[in-house]
């Protein structure tokens, strides 16, 4: 039976008595489920053009993810071991320098002693170049995994490759014990400037021995102090080694022990360089002026940072019966740009910038400001734990029980899921996903990869980390495994 709406053909036949005459039918009623049929398919094809947008949206966004610091690389539905590293490569990798795709670049100590500079592929293990630096020692030959000599830094930022390697090459060391340490002290010292590409070397200038280094912008500043020149800095020009300027504090200011007078060191903070001496931080500007000598009392009851994001200076200050605070410094360290927060930094790991100068905080609740005025932005009522991550105007949490996605614009929670059984851990992301990896502290325990939607919290699915495994980690763009029974480190994919 004809259903109502049902569209049917009639045939009239000539001659047809009972048949009264009718109006001609319109043509367009006969072409009319043509048009139907080509409405639908139209709008079927509307359907997956949009989607098809939608999905090309969705792989751009990824995309540009995977560029950004800290973003893992995509995982599939398990961890493979690629390359399996030796107590001593997993030790250079600690402290290697990353010069792009995974390559990195790293001061190693070979078995007679002597030192070099050493470029390898992470993925395969595969070695590019090598510029020696300092030849054979007995001594230090004995001090590979034990021993602490000389220093590399790159002049890329955080996650950034660098092109230049700025190295403090000598034949100091110290050989760590249980509870001592032995030193060796130099008869050679000199910075040495390596071109990242091909290892060849740039620059090199003799320093005195028991310098110390830090690479701020096209400077490779150095210091040494002793009790009788007391503390100086000097900032050479990276490229050339010329002397660009010199800072120096008076012999007073440094009447130390021996021992306090190894207590001491360089580090970059933004666009300036600052100077721990044992007594608190001094902060030198790019061109070796004194801009901050009001942070003495900074290293006893207070911690001191560098935001990975902006690589300046935070200090958070504990105080007995007052609240905990936070100082942003500004990129040059002038005091009229500080910006003090109420609580303790949480640690960003990734932040793509689609909120940006938002600092996060916790003192009970989590806070979020803006770090180039110090205004508050919002307040939520979760207390994160571990790190937090920003995506796409969203940020991601831990607590103790749950994570959390919540709107970075307002601090509105989204979504909320309870922690797996697995429990706690840092959260990560491959641009597509969210993950939280969930360590394995001993032998009878399994590691895992718990991954969820970004947009709702849904758990999708889990990955165990392969067996001997029992954290994993990102460095230098790779998937990195070790144990915490062993010495073993993996490369995974």
């Amino acid at each position: 039976m004809a259903r109502r709406g049902d569209m049917q053909e009639v045939e009239l036949l000539d001659g047809d008595e009972h048949v009264t005459e009718q109006p001609e039918t319109p043509a367009r009623s006969r072409r009319g489920p043509r048009w139907v049929a080509a409405g639908a398919v139209a709008v079927a094809l509307s359907l997956v053009g949009t989607q098809w947008v939608v999905d090309s949206r969705e792989a751009a966004a990824v995309a540009r993810l995977a560029s950004v610091a800290g973003v893992f690389p995509q995982l599939g539905d398990e961890l493979v071991v690629v390359r399996e590293m030796s107590s001593v490569e997993g030790y250079d990798l600690w402290s290697a320098i990353e010069i792009g795709d995974a390559r990195t670049a790293t001061l190693t100590v070979a078995p007679d002693g002597s030192q070099s500079v050493e470029a390898v592929d992470q993925r395969t293990g595969a070695a590019l170049w090598s510029t020696p630096l300092v030849g054979p020692s007995t001594e230090r030959a004995a001090t590979r995994e034990n021993g602490s000599g000389g220093r590399c830094q790159g002049d890329g930022g955080w996650e950034e490759a660098s092109t230049l390697l700025v190295c403090l090459a000598t034949d100091g060391f110290v050989r760590y014990g249980n509870e001592t340490e032995e030193r060796f002290p130099a008869t050679t010292t000199r910075v040495v400037v390596l071109d990242s590409g091909d290892g060849h070397v740039v620059a090199e200038w003799a320093v005195a021995h028991g310098s110390r280094l830090a690479v701020v912008g096209d400077l490779a500043v150095v210091g040494t102090r002793d009790a009788q020149d007391g503390v100086v800095v000097v900032g050479h020009d990276v490229q050339t080694g010329d002397e660009q300027w010199r800072y120096r504090e008076p012999v007073e200011a440094a009447d130390v022990t021996p021992t306090e007078q190894q207590d001491w060191g360089l580090f970059t903070a933004g666009d300036a360089v600052a100077l721990y001496d044992g007594d608190g931080y001094v902060v030198l500007s790019e061109t070796g002026a004194l801009v901050r000598d009001d942070l003495r009392e900074a290293g006893q009851d207070a911690g001191l940072g560098t935001d990975p994001v902006t690589g300046q200076l935070m200090i958070s200050t504990y105080g007995g019966s007052s609240p905990t605070t936070t100082t942003l410094l500004a990129p040059d360290a002038d005091p009229a740009g500080d910006v003090v927060l109420q609580g303790e930094p949480v640690r960003v790991t990734v932040d793509d910038g689609s909120l940006p100068g938002l600092t996060l905080t916790y003192r009970g609740h989590a806070y979020a400001w803006d770090r180039r005025t110090g205004e508050q932005l919002w307040e939520a009522k979760v207390q994160p734990s571990y790190n937090a991550l920003i995506l796409r105007g969203r940020l991601y949490l831990t607590t103790s029980t749950e994570i959390a996605g919540l709107d970075g614009r307002t601090g509105e929670v989204l979504w909320r899921t309870p922690l797996p059984v697995s429990g706690q851990g840092m959260l990560a992301t491959d641009g597509r996903d969210l993950m939280l990896l969930s360590s394995a502290y001993d032998d009878s325990g399994v590691g895992r990869v718990t991954v969820y939607d970004l947009g709702t919290g849904d758990e999708t699915r889990t990955i165990e980390f392969p067996p001997g495994v029992s954290d994993i980690q990102l460095m230098h763009g790779l998937l990195v495994g070790w144990s915490y029974t062993t010495d073993g480190i993996t490369v995974l994919e």
